[in-house]
């Protein structure tokens, strides 16, 4: 019996076919009206925004509120007010404006603003509108410079100086002409990555500029009412027995008295929380450059239950939040070892520049005094007095370019501590065994004995 037969309706398939590219013609022409409108529109709303650009360019004043980097609030102090700068912005051609992106012109525009408030901050109109407190420092980097004449707001002050000081010292301060010779003695290193033989003449130009800014307040101990100059020695002595019975790194020493006197450049305390905020200091100063950190109980001890430990932790809040947690010092001993290498790394004339330099962080009368000229000073009198020959060409060139006629109020200062009757009993006492080569003995004869003489410290 035969199966069902499959019959097929050709005219069928074929009239579906038609259809079928009838819809797909219909389709794609809807779909090319579609594209059509969309380019339209799109030309429309670019020449929109072409004409809004052009009509937006001529000159009109714009309220500026300035980047929170150009004011520090005082952490004790919540009534400080920011100030708002009325800047006049500079219009742009249209052709050359609209060829630029969004991007681009925000950056220009960001770039100019940044630019006039500095130039504000230089204007003799502008300067109407600051009252510049304690006349005496106004050659000094930490000046306050107040709204009212409120010496309880340092932090606004010493901002907008250092920043104009700042600015100064990239545009005045060009490099003097080299009218000596010298030797590049850093092509001996090449082969040594711990040198970073590469870069080590940028990282020193970076620390000339950085020293500037990490200057405490020359004449802090004025205006402290509360403070002495007496004072500030007893403590720092007891700060060089703590940092030897510790024995911690002689960087650590000097970042921890750096700290001490920056807060106190900013900030009014009383004298029983002196010694808080000097052990505070050097705590803060141990954990940021020790391997191993003393713990906070060895800090506490040291006081003789004077304070406790949360005293010292709640201390160390309030300094971080008024520095601002800015520990960027560039430590003296970091330029003493630069010139060491004009001095083919002599032991002894380094060993006694690092007690010539440790004394213009015990004396008071150095605070202010830029690290990079102490530490020339130091060498100098060191080589004085251990008969090393002159001040030539290579030690001038790294010791930064300082010549002897640059030195010579430093050393005169590092001479009259050096025959002045001891005042810090533990630094002398340091300095005075033989694993110092007895440095603190050696200096005080040799400074006695010029002066008895009459003679230059710089002949």
């Amino acid at each position: 019996m035969a199966g069902p037969t499959l019959r097929i309706d050709e005219n069928a398939i074929n009239n579906n076919i038609r259809l079928t590219r009838s819809k797909s013609n219909i389709n794609n022409i809807n779909i090319n009206e579609n594209i059509n409108e969309t380019i339209n529109g799109t030309r429309t709303a670019l020449t929109n925004i072409s004409l809004n650009n052009q009509l937006s360019l001529p000159n009109q004043q714009k309220i500026i509120i300035p980047r929170q980097s150009h004011y520090k609030r005082d952490p004790l102090n919540n009534n400080n007010s920011h100030n708002i700068n009325i800047i006049n912005n500079k219009a742009k051609s249209p052709e050359k404006s609209t060829r630029l992106s969004i991007k681009r012109r925000y950056e220009e525009f960001n770039l100019n603003n940044n630019m006039n408030i500095d130039e504000n901050f230089n204007n003799e109109k502008s300067n109407e509108n600051y009252n510049i407190n304690n006349n005496n420092n106004s050659n000094n980097y930490n000046d306050h410079i107040n709204n009212n004449n409120n010496n309880n707001n340092f932090l606004n002050g010493t901002t907008i100086n250092m920043n104009n000081e700042n600015n100064n010292f990239f545009l005045n301060n060009k490099k003097p002409k080299i009218t000596y010779n010298w030797d590049d003695l850093d092509l001996d290193d090449f082969d040594d990555p711990l040198m970073v033989n590469e870069y080590v003449v940028d990282i020193f130009n970076y620390l000339t500029v950085l020293e500037q800014q990490t200057l405490p307040d020359a004449n802090y101990l004025i205006w402290q009412s509360n403070l002495k100059p007496r004072m500030r020695s007893i403590i720092v002595d007891w700060l060089v027995e703590v940092h030897l019975r510790f024995r911690l790194l002689p960087e650590t020493l000097f970042i921890g008295i750096n700290l001490m006197d920056r807060f106190l450049s900013k900030e009014i305390i009383e004298v029983d929380k002196f010694q808080l905020l000097a052990i505070s200091s050097l705590f803060i100063s141990a954990k940021y450059q020790e391997i191993c950190s003393p713990s906070i109980k060895n800090f506490s001890y040291v006081t003789d239950g004077g304070f406790s430990e949360e005293d010292i932790l709640n201390a160390e809040k309030v300094v971080l939040a008024v520095l601002e947690f800015n520990m960027s010092y560039p430590n003296p001993l970091e330029f003493l070892r630069r010139i060491s290498k004009a001095d083919n790394y002599d032991v002894q004339t380094r060993t006694l520049g690092k007690y010539l330099l440790e004394i213009s962080v015990i004396d008071y009368k150095f605070i202010g005094l830029c690290p990079s000229l102490c530490a020339a000073g130091a060498m100098y009198i060191s080589r004085k007095i251990l008969k090393r020959g002159e001040w030539n060409g290579n030690l001038i060139h790294y010791s930064g370019g300082y010549k002897e006629k640059d030195l010579r109020k430093v050393c005169e200062m590092i001479v009259e501590y050096l025959i002045s009757p001891i005042v810090h009993e533990e630094f002398f006492k340091k300095y005075s065994s033989k694993k110092y080569m007895r440095a603190s003995v050696l200096a005080r004869q040799w400074a006695k004995k010029i002066t008895m003489q009459e003679r230059d410290i710089m002949e």
